[in-house]
Parts: structure tokens; sequence; C-alpha cells
């Protein structure tokens, strides 16, 4: 087995050095350059702002639909159960099964 580590310090290195050289590239550019790139920048932003709006607002109508699917789900089931219980109640009150256990 190797003593070495597994590269992920050269991975983290090779992506701070882009960084450093991004922004050196940036203070040595000529002011035109530079407006150019903050002003792509600024677009990049309000697009992911924009964008992160746009996901926010349809998983909020999704999570809305799924809560009242739920709910209306849950009514169901608690009506049919409720039905279950009350014919259950019936037999025991003198039904068939009753009857079939005197006897009869």
């Amino acid at each position: 087995m190797s003593d070495r580590p597994n590269g992920g310090g050269f991975v983290v290195g090779l992506l701070i050095g882009a960084a450093i050289g991004a922004a050196a590239a940036l203070l040595l550019a000529d002011e035109e350059t530079r407006d150019a790139v903050i002003g792509k920048a600024r677009e990049a932003s309000n697009q992911a702002v924009d964008a992160t709006g746009d996901l926010r607002d349809r998983v909020g109508e999704a999570t809305a639909a799924w809560q009242s699917n739920a709910a209306d789900l849950y009514e169901r089931g608690r009506t049919i159960l409720e039905q279950a219980r009350t014919s259950g109640n019936d037999r025991s009150d003198g039904g068939p099964a009753e009857q079939r256990a005197d006897g009869a």
C-alpha cells in the first residue's frame, strides 16, 4: 500500500490556483475588460436568483398539491374505516354471524 494521500490535496490546490489566477487576471486587465466581466457576473447572478425563485414557486405548488392529495386520501381512508366499523357493529348486533354461533 502507498503512504501517499488519495490526491484530494492536488485537486484543492488546482482549484485554489485557478481562483488566484483568475483574480490576478482581473486585476491586471484593463478597465473595459473588468467592467465586462463584472457585468456578465451580475447577469449570471440575476439569472440564478430568478431561476431559484421559479424553482421555489414550483416546489411550493407541488408541495401544496401533494398536501391536498394526502389530506383527501386520509379523509377517504377514515371514511372507509368508519364504514367498516359500522358494518362490523351491525353484524355483532344480531347479524347472520351471531346466529350461527348460537347454533340456530
